[in-house]
């Protein structure tokens, strides 16, 4: 039997012409690739197939299409299985950091209630400034370059930031993790994630800490005088969400 023409019912139509046989071809993304090792089979099938020139038999061509769509099948199963891996960051590099608001607001530890807070710091007080130590992260999957994951948490303390969902908003936190090993590599998807923040530079002295858990959510500090550090939307106009930090 002849098969004059071969119609495969994709998007955009292409035609190859191969003494005789003729493969009319609607093409849509990745299907090109299946097209040529179709012709790559049909090449190889002729020193040893049965039939001569360009007649093949019904099964010939069944089994060569069959092949694409399996193989095609085990491709997919595959990015499926890379694409579903959680994201596990590892931490690389601990630098420690000083951080003030865009009004020169530094961060001040307050006991109780537990919390950091906005001040202006004066004379004597400046002694009240905590630091801060930046643990950056990585990961395969990780590929926005704009943005640094890190962990922060209080220079001399073990009192780490962390942003969870409380009354149905992100709220800032500071926890108190007894083994930093815990922290070393973090699976975002989990619990854990709670502990990542997103750094971006966006200028001189301007630097967003971005939740990775809850997009979108900042940290942030009030207009106000002595007011506590809190998450925030970027939208939000009574807040300062960018930062000055050094590395000391």
């Amino acid at each position: 039997m002849e098969f004059k023409a071969v119609c495969i019912d994709l998007e955009k139509t292409h035609r190859f012409d191969h003494k005789g046989l003729q493969l009319e071809v609607i093409q849509h993304p990745h299907s090109l690739r299946h097209v040529a090792n179709l012709i790559v089979a049909l090449q190889r099938m002729k020193p040893s197939h049965t039939p001569l020139g360009t007649e093949f038999s019904d099964d010939d061509l069944i089994n060569i299409m069959l092949e694409n769509v399996i193989e095609e099948h085990d491709t997919l199963k595959v990015l499926d299985t890379v694409h579903s891996k959680p994201s596990v960051f590892s931490n690389t590099t601990v630098e420690q950091c000083s951080v003030c608001d865009r009004d020169q607001k530094s961060l001040v530890l307050k006991e109780s209630p537990l919390e950091l807070q906005a001040v202006i710091l004066q004379g004597g007080s400046i002694d009240l400034k905590v630091n801060l130590h930046l643990a950056t992260y990585k990961s395969r999957t990780f590929t926005d370059s704009a943005r640094r994951p890190v962990a922060l948490s209080i220079a001399g303390r073990n009192l780490y930031l962390s942003c969870s969902k409380s009354a149905g908003s992100p709220i800032l936190q500071l926890e108190e993790v007894k083994d930093r090993k815990m922290l070393k590599s973090i699976n975002a998807e989990g619990d854990m994630g709670r502990f990542l923040f997103l750094r971006r530079e966006q200028g001189f002295a301007a630097t967003s800490l971005e939740s990775l858990k809850f997009r979108g959510w900042f940290i942030s500090t009030a207009v106000e005088n002595k007011m506590p550090v809190e998450m925030c939307e970027e939208a939000s106009p009574a807040r300062f969400t960018t930062f000055s930090i050094k590395t000391l």
